[in-house]
């Protein structure tokens, strides 16, 4: 059980990005127009280059409903549930003026809702067929499974926001704050289970909560935040990464003419980016 702190260190270097940088990042739902995640459909509003936060988040909001809309070819949705799952801001959108801001808001609403709000903007539907049930088959899933492993969870969701190891469970703890999403990996990168928080949290396993810190015992390890870790050995990493590219180009052009060479700076950062991108993610 105690192989984590040391084995993590070690083949973490080589997959995590910056997380000084995730904060910066977009969630992975702000590229989704809609998904659904078990037995919810979620839909995301955006609203580019508002004013203010407040007139980002009410736009946001109603470009989501009429995701939800065109979805139920409903025309209305009064006393439709639907809730907020999340909001993500970005406060320096480089394609809008100083001072603006651009705002996702993720919305939530539970598939048997969605069906009958579905039948009522189609009354002519046949009760015994779903109206909702093969465009929700057509959109695309992000329900985590069981067995998954880390890799098609990388693909899936992205880098998480911070990461924590328990050693005494043999246990890796990946973290999605800007979904509400919590999921767990054994020792070997195999997903045992899931959590979504939010409204009507689901679980891979509803009798399961969520990993929460506990008591230590005289035989117990304390969990691990490797965030930090992480962070400085991704910062040694792409140090490294420039003094490599540095060390070709001036070993690549060292016998070239001067006025023969390419720009200052271009080949090191070409190297760098190829670097970059062909480094093992684990």
């Amino acid at each position: 059980m105690a192989r984590y702190p040391l084995v993590l260190l070690l083949s973490w270097s080589v997959f995590a990005a910056s997380i000084a940088d995730a904060s910066e990042n977009h969630p992975f739902w702000t590229e989704q127009a809609l998904f659904h995640f078990g037995e919810d459909v979620f839909f995301t509003g955006r609203a580019s280059c508002a004013p203010n936060v407040e007139e980002g988040r009410q736009r946001a909001y109603l470009a989501a409903v009429q995701e939800v809309k065109n979805f139920t070819r409903a025309s209305e949705i009064g006393g439709f549930p639907l809730d907020t799952q999340m909001v993500f801001e970005e406060s320096h959108p480089a394609d809008c003026a100083p001072g603006l801001v651009t705002v996702w808001r993720l919305l939530r609403a539970p598939r048997t809702a969605l069906d009958g709000l579905a039948r009522r903007a189609s009354p002519g539907k046949s009760a015994d067929i779903s109206p909702i049930l093969a465009q929700v088959a057509a959109v695309r899933n992000l329900t985590p499974r069981v067995g998954m492993l880390r890799d098609e969870v990388w693909n899936r969701y992205g880098l998480p926001r911070s990461i924590w190891a328990r050693p005494e469970k043999g246990e890796l703890i990946w973290d999605y704050s800007q979904f509400g999403l919590t999921i767990v990996f054994n020792q070997e990168d195999v997903l045992t289970r899931w959590r979504l928080t939010g409204p009507n949290p689901r679980s891979s396993e509803d009798t399961v909560p969520a990993p929460q810190p506990e008591s230590l015992s005289g035989k117990d390890l304390p969990a691990i935040d490797l965030t930090v870790r992480l962070q400085q050995l991704e910062e040694q990493q792409d140090l490294e990464r420039r003094h490599q590219a540095q060390r070709y180009c001036s070993l690549r052009f060292a016998e070239v003419p001067e006025t023969l060479r390419p720009t200052q700076g271009t080949c090191e950062q070409r190297e760098y980016q190829r670097l970059k991108e062909h480094h093992p993610r684990f």
